[in-house]
């Protein structure tokens, strides 16, 4: 079994109303969406004004998004798993291996 990494968690009440944690997560969950359908419109800017602004916009939900995730983390609400060192190298030597497939 992993590891986790995790802070100790805040309490919240736990009934049919949204709470700390539910707000936090479901902020956490609409940046992250923001940010996917951002990098999709600096792809198809059609003008450099345009790019450089989807560019600020994009980079301000990627500050947020880190921002509400250390937050989510400090309250103990977002929880991490160590991988073992040989999970990690199988991965790596996979991804290597696919890499020089498409050279």
């Amino acid at each position: 079994m992993a590891n986790k990494i995790k802070c100790k968690e805040t309490k919240v009440p736990k009934n049919n109303e949204m709470n700390d944690r539910d707000y936090l997560l479901d902020v956490l969950e609409t940046i992250k969406n923001m940010h996917v359908n951002m990098a999709t419109a600096l792809n198809e800017a059609s003008n450099e004004k345009l790019y450089n602004e989807f560019l600020k916009i994009t980079d301000e939900l990627s500050f947020m998004q880190r921002n509400l995730y250390n937050l989510a983390f400090q309250k103990g609400w977002y929880v991490l798993e160590t991988s073992k060192e040989s999970k990690v190298s199988e991965t790596q030597t996979k991804l290597t291996n696919k890499l020089e497939e498409l050279k």
